[in-house]
């Protein structure tokens, strides 16, 4: 009894001190509140570019083709992309900003920014951090695509009190912690009040491409749907290059902790706006968002299993 009443004042004194805090960034970052467009259907799907994703799109091209679609970082560098023509593309990767011309270890971002150039020759909407407006990025595309229309949101972390939160979300004056591109994907969907989101491609399973060596060094092979398997090998994750120190097994964690965290948060907020948000996915840990899988082209509840 008595323990339970001194957790229930710690957490109130915690949500107090995190509110207050989040309203001194509100206050230093307030200009930059995002301004979304109207949504164009009443369902759109995130796709996420997870190995799962490859199934999804070979059973359900044609309920995706029906959505509003939303793509996240190297997308692009699938064939389907050009197949599925995206509304909306979303990129929060900050080395997407920080990428120059003169930028030689980032074949990736080159490729992505050469299809936006060269193959985008329909509308479509890219969302990006309002930190990286005049980078070099975004100066090129928008000299070189008028097609593509760059929409900025304001990625200020605020947390605290569930009813502060939510109104800091609801007027794009914050968001949650995005540990993933998608979280930030789903953030800026829900305010853009879509009646359902159905999620694929997020597969969520990092863990299990966790790898150490023999030097205590922490491992990963991320693999993505447009990738081809055997070209994917364990990489380390450094938190220091030079010194060629990787994160520790803590960090990792932890750093996964936070994404589970964010869909949570996701979740309780979807529910606040009346926004339904549906894992659709082939293959994926997350538990926070009903799951549903689809069976000759209608969608079916189901429980999960890995």
């Amino acid at each position: 009894m008595i323990e339970a009443g001194f957790n229930s004042i710690s957490q109130f004194l915690s949500d107090l001190s995190a509110s207050l805090i989040s309203l001194l960034k509100v206050a230093i970052r307030g200009r930059y509140a995002t301004r979304l467009p109207d949504r164009h259907l009443p369902v759109c799907s995130v796709l996420g570019n997870g190995p799962s994703l490859n199934e999804s799109l070979a059973d359900q091209f044609d309920f995706i083709q029906q959505t509003e679609i939303v793509c996240v970082n190297n997308f692009a560098h699938a064939d389907i992309f050009t197949r599925l023509r995206p509304q909306n593309y979303v990129i929060s990767d900050p080395n997407y900003f920080v990428f120059t011309e003169q930028t030689t270890n980032r074949d990736d971002i080159k490729k992505t920014l050469s299809i936006f150039l060269d193959r985008v020759d329909w509308p479509m909407t890219l969302y990006v951090p309002h930190f990286a407006k005049g980078t070099y990025l975004l100066r090129k595309i928008d000299e070189g695509n008028r097609q593509i229309r760059i929409v900025y949101f304001n990625y200020t972390v605020v947390r605290g009190f569930s009813w502060l939160t939510y109104w800091l979300y609801e007027k794009g004056l914050g968001m949650p912690q995005a540990q993933t591109v998608i979280i930030a994907a789903l953030t800026l969907m829900i305010n853009r009040k879509f009646e359902t989101i159905y999620l694929f491609g997020a597969d969520t399973s990092w863990h299990e491409q966790i790898r150490l060596n023999d030097q205590n060094q922490l491992l990963i092979k991320q693999i993505h749907f447009y990738d081809k398997p055997k070209d994917v090998t364990h990489q380390p994750v450094y938190s220091d290059v030079h010194r060629q120190r990787t994160f520790s097994m803590a960090s990792q964690f932890l750093s996964l902790h936070k994404v589970f965290r964010g869909y949570e948060v996701l979740r309780d907020y979807a529910d606040h706006r009346g926004v339904r948000v549906v894992n659709a996915s082939a293959k994926s840990y997350i538990d926070a968002f009903e799951r549903h899988q689809f069976v000759n082209k209608s969608v079916t509840k189901s429980t999960f299993t890995d």
